[in-house]
């Protein structure tokens, strides 16, 4: 479909492939970094589901003179068919992501955003509402896409508002860590980490060359899967899962966009977390620790080494936790928080009847969903 100078198509993803440099090329362009949606995690990701559970990457292009274009807007959507709700088009989560927020050209992000909008609102779609889950609020891209519904007469919806932790630039660590918990917390861990050098000599390393980083991710999934995940998720429990881990992890360190964080005893990991970068943010993907150490809290004291790195990293403004609400652990950690949410807004101009009516198929939908999940963790509660 083309809007003026803006050009909409949908591509599976074996197209989107052949376009990686026109991906990445938006990607430092974009107005808001998404880690989830650098080339170097979105395509391994989605190749890893059967054909047919694929997502579609709506793409938007820009014409320029002599027939040359740049990509302005990349927004995945769940396949076809493969969506509950026909009426509402979603933007695809992979359930190893943490944000679903679009990628949008600044110079141009509220007319690729209502490009996006027109696109959904064709007949070829058959949408009365886009989905995007899993996007900040203080966001651009939020900014962007409500900004141009307005400007179109489209109604919009917020859904599933909820914070997390993050970690600002700057600061010093120990204000950063006194101010969640209390001193007498922070001397308790520098006294378990004393316990731990007791043991044997204790470093921290971050791994980042693509060199280096094939094995710290075998590292990482095989201590991923020594502890309680390995009956509840390791990833080494499910042969595409770590397939995907293993693509992303490699394709990501030739970018320079994952680090490594390896906290080492003697010589062997104890705890180690994976931090993927995009732009000015990075994202505390995933964590793993030697249970057997469980007293001298190996995965809080690699935290703490993270904050120390990360708050010293001027390049680095903010670090998604990339946590649950209420994670136990890191919220007792890192201070700041970020507002994510799923913004619902409406495809067709004149169809706000419709819009109201998918946004109350949603709103029962969701909450559908969690009953059923209440009911099923009763149930095994009292099989306990």
């Amino acid at each position: 479909m083309t809007n003026g100078s803006l050009e909409t198509e949908a591509l599976d993803v074996e197209r989107m492939s052949e376009f990686v440099r026109d991906w990445a090329d938006l990607v430092s362009r974009a107005i808001e970094p998404n880690g989830f949606l650098e080339p170097g995690f979105a395509l391994p990701a989605a190749r890893h589901f059967p054909a047919k559970s694929r997502p579609l990457f709506v793409a938007v292009w820009k014409g320029g003179a002599q027939g040359a274009r740049r990509l302005v807007a990349l927004f995945p959507i769940a396949a076809p068919g493969f969506s509950l709700g026909a009426a509402t088009a979603r933007g695809w989560l992979h359930k190893q992501a943490a944000l679903a927020t679009p990628l949008l050209d600044r110079e141009c992000a509220e007319e690729a955003a209502a490009s996006l909008l027109d696109w959904f609102a064709g007949d070829h779609s058959g949408a009365s509402a886009v989905l995007i889950p899993m996007t900040p609020m203080s966001g651009p891209v939020f900014a962007a896409f409500t900004r141009a519904a307005r400007a179109s007469g489209r109604d919009w919806r917020v859904l599933d508002r909820h914070e997390r932790a993050a970690l600002l630039c700057g600061g010093d660590p120990e204000e950063i860590w006194t101010r969640m918990s209390s001193r007498k917390a922070l001397s308790e861990m520098r006294r378990r980490r004393r316990r731990l050098e007791e043991a044997g000599e204790l470093k921290r390393v971050v791994y980042s060359t693509p060199a280096d980083i094939p094995r710290a991710t075998e590292d990482f999934l095989t201590l991923e899967a020594s502890g309680w995940k390995a009956e509840r998720g390791a990833l080494l429990g499910h042969p595409s899962l770590a397939t995907f881990v293993r693509s992303a992890t490699r394709l990501l360190a030739r970018e320079g966009k994952i680090r490594i964080h390896s906290l080492e005893l003697a010589g062997k990991p104890i705890a180690m977390g994976v931090v993927i970068e995009s732009g000015d943010h990075s994202y505390f993907w995933k964590i793993a620790y030697d249970e057997s150490l469980r007293a001298q809290a190996p995965g809080v004291q690699l935290v703490y080494a993270i904050t120390e790195t990360q708050t010293e990293r001027k390049e680095i403004s903010l670090t998604d936790s990339c946590a649950i609400p209420g994670h136990y652990m890191i919220e007792r950690c890192w201070p700041d928080r970020l507002v994510v949410c799923d913004l619902m807004v409406q495809a067709k101009s004149d169809g706000g009847a419709q819009f109201a009516e998918a946004h109350a198929k949603e709103v029962w939908r969701r909450r559908l969903r969690e009953a059923a999940k209440t009911l099923y963790h009763r149930v095994l509660s009292r099989k306990r």
